[in-house]
């Protein structure tokens, strides 16, 4: 277990948690009760649950759910969930045993940003408990403090995952705290990994300015591969930063613009069932819906719309047409979420309308949260 010197331990594996209950009635709108049932048929069958990015994201998916439809149980799972951890960040076995190749450098711990994203749903608890107990958030403040002290963990972020991972929480951690130093640390990392160019254990050059889409490592440059969820983890946290930013933010025109290039170039390469595939520029090569990314890019637009950011009339037949798919087709009626892409790190073609995960039921569930905004 890792400690630094004076503050809360960081560390911790997993647990047990009872099963959850039904959802209770009083629920609103069609795509809040989709997201919900996804949400309690996925626990109903899975006790067993752990910190790391896959339960990370379920978690964050969850209490967004929460917060858009007041439904208690979920509020209850989730508080159960950040007390049997004790509001530490993940640091087990499982979430740092790593089956696929994440990046050039692999940081230690709770550095490691897949461990982080626990604490994007610590934060909104804090926030839902009136900000008063400090213990929801102390050991995520002492390590991001630490990296701030750190120069060198700017080059941590070196799979476009991680921007997911370690974007929910740095940008919710500023947002609650006010203090600026998160949000620029937050883009000192950002602008390290996806913008300053191939500069060999310092940038990693992620976004492509010719093709407006995120590689997934610096494995894929110059090529044309781009990994569906891997740009659906960029999409989502670059709507992390753009929710939680102050308006004086000197870094929110950055992902503003870098956003809406994203948007535009997913709009062009929608499929005609309305999602899109493992490998976004390769839709022969790689032809079954796949849903982990769908389901972030879905977020990610309905979020532009309602945020204003992007146009209702150029965009909202595209969260419409995809959400359709989503809701109509990957849901089923006992409440599977499927087409989804197992773990992994580029595009695959292990997925059918079966595969379900985790992570996936979260990011749909994400997903369901902006959508009910849009009123479908």
């Amino acid at each position: 277990m890792q400690v630094l010197s004076g503050l809360l331990p960081l560390a911790v594996c997993c647990v047990v948690i009872a099963a959850t209950p039904i959802r209770q009635e009083g629920t609103s709108g069609t795509a809040l009760d989709d997201g919900i049932k996804a949400i309690d048929f996925y626990l109903k069958g899975n006790t067993d649950l752990k910190c790391g990015w896959e339960r990370g994201t379920f978690m964050l998916g969850l209490i967004e759910l929460y917060k858009a439809s007041k439904s208690q149980h979920l509020l209850d799972y989730a508080m159960n969930w950040a007390e049997s951890y004790k509001w530490l960040l993940c640091d087990s076995p499982d979430a740092n045993a790593r089956s696929v190749t994440i990046g050039r450098d692999v940081p230690p711990g709770t550095h490691d940003a897949d461990n982080q994203l626990c604490a994007a749903t610590y934060i909104e608890l804090y926030r839902l408990t009136g900000q008063s107990n400090q213990t929801m958030i102390a050991a995520t403040m002492a390590e991001f403090d630490s990296e701030i002290s750190d120069p060198k963990t700017t080059s941590y972020w070196s799979w476009v995952d991680a921007l997911f991972m370690a974007m929910n929480p740095y940008a919710r951690l500023g947002g609650v705290t006010g203090e600026q130093k998160y949000f620029d640390k937050m883009f000192a990392n950002f602008n390290a990994s996806c913008l300053e160019g191939p500069v060999p254990d310092k940038t990693y050059a992620f976004w492509s300015d010719e093709y407006h889409l995120f590689y997934r490592d610096d494995r894929f440059l110059k090529s044309t591969t781009f990994w569906g969820r891997g740009n659906g983890w960029a999409m989502g946290a670059l709507v992390a930063a753009l929710q939680n930013s102050p308006a004086s933010d000197p870094h929110t025109d950055v992902y503003k613009s870098m956003f809406k290039a994203q948007a535009a170039e997913l709009k062009s390469i929608q499929g005609d069932d309305g999602v899109w595939r493992s490998s976004l520029l390769n839709v022969s090569g790689y032809p079954t819906p796949e849903t982990t990314g769908s389901s972030l890019f879905t977020f990610g637009l309905a979020y532009g719309i309602n945020s204003g950011i992007l146009s209702r009339d150029d965009y909202l037949p595209v969260v419409t047409k995809a959400w359709n798919f989503l809701s109509g087709t990957a849901l089923q009626p006992s409440g599977l979420f499927g087409y989804c892409q197992p773990v992994g790190g580029s595009p695959e073609h292990n997925i059918n309308a079966s595969t379900t995960s985790d992570f996936c039921v979260g990011q749909f569930a994400l997903a369901a949260t902006q959508v009910a905004q849009l009123g479908l």
